[in-house]
């Protein structure tokens, strides 16, 4: 990406939303993003980088590559999020952020799931998963074997935990955590990263065992700050409690109207369901995620871990977005959970103020970074976040 270096011309305009949306998104300071925009336009006056340029631009860093144009081609079309055939300059910006090494590296697993999501359907499935590496081996000039191709299969099936036939985002970071030889050749563009700095053990995410071993401890430990004691303690609790070693969602959802102190609340409660089931996905709570849920509410964690988790939440669909429909939902619930009158304030009407303020870059959807950047609202997060930060 050498052609966007910072320059220290004069800069020109960008407006006051824009610029927050994206220091908000990258490790970019606002003189770099205004810098970065003088040298895009005196390389691109016409504002927009077509596939050829895009390629002329890139190449030089994916030049290891046997053949880089079918990545560059899967890359263009990914970063072109509003699908008109050209890369404008935030388009471009965001890509070189994601690439950047101070970028964490789970987003950057989130960006590579949904670049290999073709069929955008929010989950890879044993035909996609199998093209992508099939890409992967082609374009680094390896041999992709029968016997290879088999052992792929046998992987897909290990990390597929619910047995759906598909592996949605969080099954297939696992899967690029523990296998990161496979990670390496399907993420070229992250060159520059070192992604076994947060390897976690093998099964630690969803295993359904109900015996609590050291490697588990271990992870929750670093997971959630608590003690060794204090994750036995909890565990002791929980077994007593549940028998099966797991929280159906008619018990969890008994078990947090407690904690809401609110007989109104199950509505709300349904949307933190999916929070606390953001493990194994399979419908029950099992220890490690009531753990974690233990540690989020608590005065542990921080406010952004909270808001972290309560997005996964309010995000029904899974899609990385909360989208107005999203929001008139939450609202709702959260009307029935403080017993405002639906009659004298209208959900759909709070709904689209909260849009507005959250949404700073009018793409009617809000990303989990304008929705942790609530914190600078007080109100607002008292209001969409119940139970969690008013503890802080």
């Amino acid at each position: 990406m050498g052609n966007l270096h910072p320059s220290r011309s004069e800069r020109p305009e960008l407006n006051e939303r824009e610029l927050s949306y994206i220091t908000l998104h990258t490790h970019f300071t606002r003189k770099q993003i205004n810098d970065f925009y003088i040298r895009f336009l005196t390389y691109y006056p016409r504002g927009y980088v077509n596939f050829q340029q895009f390629c002329d631009l890139y190449c030089n860093e994916l030049k290891n590559l046997h053949n880089s144009r079918p990545l560059l081609e899967r890359l263009f079309h990914h970063i072109d999020t509003d699908k008109n055939g050209q890369l404008n300059f935030k388009e471009i910006l965001f890509f070189k952020a994601i690439t950047m090494p101070e970028t964490d590296n789970d987003e950057k697993f989130r960006w590579i799931f949904f670049l290999y999501d073709t069929n955008l359907d929010h989950h890879i499935d044993e035909y996609e998963f199998l093209n992508l590496c099939h890409l992967a081996y082609f374009i680094h000039g390896k041999l992709l074997t029968k016997d290879r191709l088999n052992e792929l299969k046998i992987l897909f099936e290990k990390f597929d935990i619910n047995n759906d036939k598909q592996l949605n985002c969080e099954e297939f970071i696992q899967l690029c955590q523990q296998c990161t030889d496979l990670l390496e050749l399907i993420a070229p563009m992250f060159n520059n990263t070192k992604w076994n700095s947060k390897k976690n053990p093998c099964g630690t995410f969803t295993t359904t065992t109900n015996e609590l071993t050291s490697d588990r401890i271990d992870y929750l430990t670093n997971r959630t700050k608590f003690t060794r004691e204090k994750i036995l303690y909890y565990y002791q609790i929980f077994r007593k409690h549940c028998h099966s070693g797991r929280l159906s969602k008619s018990e969890f959802i008994n078990f947090y109207k407690k904690l809401l102190q609110s007989n109104s609340s199950e509505t709300y409660c349904e949307f933190l369901f999916r929070a606390f089931d953001s493990l194994s996905n399979d419908g029950f709570i099992q220890f490690d995620e009531y753990l974690i849920a233990i540690y989020i509410h608590s005065n542990a964690s921080t406010p952004r871990e909270k808001l972290e988790w309560l997005f996964n939440a309010y995000d029904r669909d899974g899609n990385g977005f909360i989208s107005y429909n999203e929001i008139n939902q939450i609202v709702h619930a959260l009307f029935i959970l403080y017993g405002i009158d639906r009659e004298k304030h209208s959900v759909g009407y709070i709904s689209y103020e909260i849009m507005a303020i959250l949404d700073l870059n009018d793409d009617d959807k809000v990303s989990k970074q304008e929705f942790i950047n609530m914190l600078k609202d007080k109100e607002l997060t008292n209001f969409l976040a119940p139970s969690l930060i008013k503890q802080n």
